[in-house]
């Protein structure tokens, strides 16, 4: 059932869920009246066997002259004779409410069932939920048009790359690198497909059943049932009500022995697979650049740390001498850059020997240091004026 989003306004009951032919009849309707407003008017492709729906989702982009950014959503509400909106800007979602005119199911033969759910709406009407979300362009509308077509079919491609040690969803095909952001392999379904072997010309064919859905998944380059999971570390739980999703795993079950074939050692080597996503994608020389990089700081972070400055100079809790040697170093060498520079040809040592003659040239000593200099300093003076000024009592005297 629809309507979850007019929760606050209207009751679960004013949104009965809608027969297949009601449901492509409201689908066309609008779909007619958006495109006089955007370029790029679609909805993903409906599950196989499904009988009824809960609402209509509608993918636009491109807002067509005079329009700029969106289509104001009054004027999308009175162009599809919505009733109630619920409006969010930008690039989101918005809820409109159409009510359903007495005797509008009649023309597919439903009047009965119409009728029966008018009167048990508590308010006596009922509507149909039509989202409109708002792509910012047309990338954008192709990833989530492919990714929420066939219902939960996005969701186990990604399930199945989550097995492959890569990160499939609506923005496109990642690889995770904890604790780092994921790095981004392409965000072109047509790209992904062709890399995990699915043929875009079965998914544009369409399928006439959940288990053509299952098969066409099942055949993604990478996919072993034998280690298949869906749960635990990088794997997100996927809430209960996607029933397609949960069918597809219990298949997997239960098909595991006919769908395992041939053993392919590639499927069960991370490593490899994501060697071979790097190539695919020509991302490779990218990478690893980033993963260069990456060490170079670490290692950088590590030989020329506050606390290691610290210890070669001998300064205690003294952090701002710390920070003037490490600057001054830093100034010396050419900065960071200079400094990875300066240890890929010289050692530790020498770069704690920069740090020491910085430090004798800025003449920075520790708080510690200086008050053992200044008592040193004063210790000295004490004596000197002992011996110098002469002690009452202790005056030379002439023999008598």
């Amino acid at each position: 059932m629809g309507g979850g989003a007019f929760s606050a306004l209207l009751s679960a009951s004013a949104f009965p869920r809608l027969p297949r032919p009601v449901y492509n009849s409201l689908k066309a309707r609008v779909l007619s009246r958006l495109t006089g407003c955007y370029t790029w008017v679609g909805v993903p492709h409906e599950a196989p066997e499904k009988k009824d729906h809960g609402d209509v989702d509608f993918l636009v982009s491109d807002p067509k002259h005079p329009y700029t950014s969106s289509v104001p959503h009054d004027v999308i509400k009175k162009l599809i004779g919505a009733e109630y909106v619920i409006p969010m800007e930008g690039n989101r979602t918005s809820n409109y409410a159409i009510p359903v005119h007495p005797g509008e199911w009649a023309h597919f033969g439903l009047s009965a069932l119409e009728e029966e759910k008018r009167a048990a709406s508590e308010e006596g009407k009922i509507y149909y939920q039509v989202d409109v979300h708002v792509c910012s362009d047309k990338e954008e509308w192709d990833r989530i048009v492919f990714f929420h077509s066939y219902g939960d079919l996005g969701m186990i491609l990604g399930l199945i790359a989550r097995n492959s040690g890569l990160a499939l969803g609506s923005k496109g095909l990642k690889l995770p690198d904890p604790p780092n952001p994921p790095f981004e392999l392409s965000s072109s379904f047509d790209e992904i497909c062709q890399f995990f072997g699915l043929p875009l010309s079965t998914f544009h064919k369409g399928f006439s059943t959940k288990r053509e859905v299952f098969q066409w998944a099942a055949s993604m380059k990478y996919f072993d049932p034998q280690r298949f999971r869906s749960s635990g570390p990088g794997i997100t739980k996927v809430k209960t009500d996607r029933i397609m999703y949960a069918e597809f795993m219990d298949w997997v079950h239960k098909n595991k022995r006919v769908l395992a074939g041939n053993p392919d050692p590639r499927k069960q080597n991370f490593a490899k697979i994501r060697e071979e996503a790097l190539i695919f994608f020509k991302k490779k020389e990218e990478y690893d650049n980033i993963v260069q990089e990456r060490l170079k700081r670490a290692r950088l972070k590590e030989i020329f740390s506050g606390s290691q400055v610290r210890d070669w100079a001998q300064l205690g809790n003294y952090w701002k001498g710390v920070k003037l040697i490490m600057d001054e170093v830093r100034q010396r060498l050419g900065g960071e850059e200079g400094i990875h520079k300066f240890l890929e040809d010289h050692s530790e040592g020498d770069l704690k020997a920069v740090v020491l003659q910085a430090q004798a040239d800025l003449g920075v000593i520790s708080h510690q240091q200086s008050e053992s200099v200044i008592a040193v300093t004063d210790s000295v003076q004490t004596m000197s004026l002992f011996v110098d000024t002469p002690q009452k009592g202790l005056e030379a005297s002439s023999t008598p």
